[in-house]
Parts: C-alpha cells; structure tokens; sequence
C-alpha cells in the first residue's frame, strides 16, 4: 500500500515555466516488458530540487510515451541528501501536474544520503489514486521541487548516486488502439479533401 502522505493527487496547475529540461533518450532507459505493462527505470542520480514547484530553475525530465498512454505504476529506490536547514520532506517530485511523490514525506529533519525505497513498483489505481493520464504531446513530463524553499537559487536536496525512479506505463486496449487509428485516417482524409 502506498505511504498517502508521499504520494498525493492535486489539481493540474498551468502556466509552469520550464528552466533545465533534459530529454531522455528512450536507448537511456532500462525497460522491462510483461504482459500487461512496460516499465522504464530513469536514473535521477544527481537530480536536485531548487525551489518552488513551477519555478524556472527547477529540473524536468521529459520523455515521449505516445498515443493513449496511461501511468499506472510509481516506484522509487533514492538516495537523498538534504541542504542546511531543508527537510527531507520537502523534496518533491512532479508527475504531469497529477501526483505528486515525496520519497521522504513524513522526515521532518535534514539528513544525508539516506535511502528511500517503494520496495517495488506500485499500481496506482490499487491504492486508490487514478493513473496519470498523458497530455496531447504524448510526453511524461516529471518536476523535481521543493515545498518550501530554504536556499533559494542554490538547491535544497539532491538526489545522491544509484538514485531511481520506476514508471510504468500501460497501453490502451486493442479496441481503443483501432478506434485511434480510425480516427486518424478519417482526420487525414479530411485533410485531403479540404485541399
């Protein structure tokens, strides 16, 4: 069962400012297949956590998932390192504006390199949290923030070596899979006879 202090669902916000934005190469992604799912592990070794979620000097990972794709599953293996007087807490990661994760939720404290572990990938919908559904773009889009700034600017938490993070992500029924690809054929026909 999910901790529900660290994984909540808030309202999407809009108008987010985008600072470092690192793509990831899906060849950069370990991806293990089931029948059901598949699920990539992204490195966040070195990832840290600036400032207030939105913020121009955060970090965010993006990478292209595609057509009717839902986040079904989180898990996470982190080392976590705060800076002076932040909490581990505080440092939050950002999943489309959908959930958020705080690996360290409930450790009111600074520490140093302690590690945090979901012991495994967790489904969301079993733990009573809707799947994180992909926007247009067809891309996760994941912030690193903190929730209450204490050096601006410079970082409040860091993500230490051998830091990962679990995303599992499931593909529409068949059913659903055709009626996209109807739909886009009829859409591409419109096109061509509007010419």
């Amino acid at each position: 069962m999910i901790n529900k202090t660290a994984v909540s669902v808030v309202a999407a916000l809009s108008g987010l400012a985008y600072a470092e934005h690192t793509n990831v190469d899906q060849q950069e992604l370990r991806d293990i297949q089931s029948e059901t799912a598949t699920v990539h592990t992204i490195d966040v070794s070195g990832i840290d956590f600036y400032d207030a979620q939105g913020s121009a000097l955060n970090i965010f990972i993006t990478f292209f998932l595609g057509t009717g794709v839902e986040v079904s599953g989180l898990g996470w293996d982190v080392n976590l390192t705060t800076i002076g007087a932040s909490w581990a807490s505080e440092a939050t990661i950002g999943f489309e504006d959908q959930l958020f994760l705080a690996p360290g939720a409930g450790d009111d404290f600074s520490l140093s390199n302690t590690n945090y572990s979901s012991g495994g990938i967790l489904d969301l919908t079993e733990n009573g949290l809707d799947d994180i559904r992909i926007s247009g773009d067809l891309i996760l889009n994941i912030e690193f923030f903190d929730t209450f700034v204490d050096n601006a600017g410079s970082g409040d938490a860091v993500f230490e070596a051998g830091s990962v993070i679990y995303v599992e992500h499931i593909y529409p029924a068949p059913s659903t899979l055709a009626l996209l690809g109807f739909t886009g054929l009829i859409s591409a026909r419109r096109r061509r006879t509007a010419l």
